[in-house]
């Protein structure tokens, strides 16, 4: 590989001086619009997939306890596939890490093309029939779905960004109230923690208003819609931050100054 690509660079080992080493600004606006895709996915799961929670597995989890015990009317297959599809994705997360993570760039690039690929499976499931409870399309969507989700929530683990995990917002709300000028402090990242928020509750609303009017198949197309759309818009953000700049001029009597 060429050690002078601006795109490889930004990855993890020595900084590589300002003009080879572009700020990655494109990352925070791409995360925030998968925070968005997050809340329409929990909204399609929950609404048309068996009240699953495919963004993330604390309820699935809760779900498949409780059916262990004395309570009944609780469909654990739906869950257990879920979650262990999950964990399948969180492995694969993981061994992409593993294998690229150094080249920062190439592995955030490559693991928004392998989500948008998983959802755009399972809008093409969708919209070859429309699955209801219990049939092999249904788990088949539920598999793709939760894959990607867990293939996505290990990755963003792994980048380790501030407030940014695009599935949870439960401490983002903590935060929210315990840095709050209430609790005398002064709230970081406030425009950024409010964001969070507002795109799942827009994600949520958009995903379930979406549900209501046109069943399954609209929904996931939009999902795997906005998924290319980020897969596209990162490296297109990447590449207008990381593009040479020409210095600005300065007349000469300023110069001689």
């Amino acid at each position: 590989m060429n050690t002078t690509s601006t795109a490889d660079d930004i990855g993890t080992g020595p900084p590589a001086g300002p003009a080879r080493r572009a700020p990655d600004r494109g990352l925070p606006t791409v995360l925030m619009g998968l925070t968005l895709l997050s809340g329409i996915i929990d909204a399609v799961s929950y609404l048309g997939l068996g009240q699953l929670f495919l963004g993330k597995m604390t309820g699935n989890l809760i779900v498949l306890g409780i059916s262990l015990g004395p309570a009944t009317g609780f469909a654990i297959g739906a869950a257990a596939v879920a979650l262990a599809a999950f964990l399948a994705g969180a492995v694969l997360a993981g061994r992409l890490h593993t294998m690229i993570a150094r080249f920062r760039y190439r592995w955030i690039n490559t693991a928004l093309v392998i989500e948008a690929a998983l959802l755009v499976a399972a809008a093409v499931v969708a919209v070859r029939g429309a699955p209801t409870t219990s049939t092999p399309k249904t788990i088949t969507l539920i598999v793709l779905i939760a894959v990607a989700m867990g293939f996505r929530n290990a990755t963003v683990r792994k980048m380790a960004i501030p407030d940014m995990t695009t599935t949870l917002v439960t401490l983002t709300l903590a935060d929210l109230a315990s840095d709050s000028f209430l609790a005398g402090r002064r709230n970081p990242r406030l425009r950024r923690r409010i964001g969070v928020v507002a795109a799942i509750f827009g994600g949520a609303l958009i995903g379930g208003f979406l549900v209501a009017v046109h069943g399954l198949v609209v929904p996931l197309v939009v999902c795997a819609a906005l998924a290319c759309a980020l897969a596209v818009g990162y490296p297109a953000a990447h590449w207008w931050w990381a593009r040479p700049r020409k210095a600005p001029f300065v007349p000469a009597q300023r110069r001689k100054r």
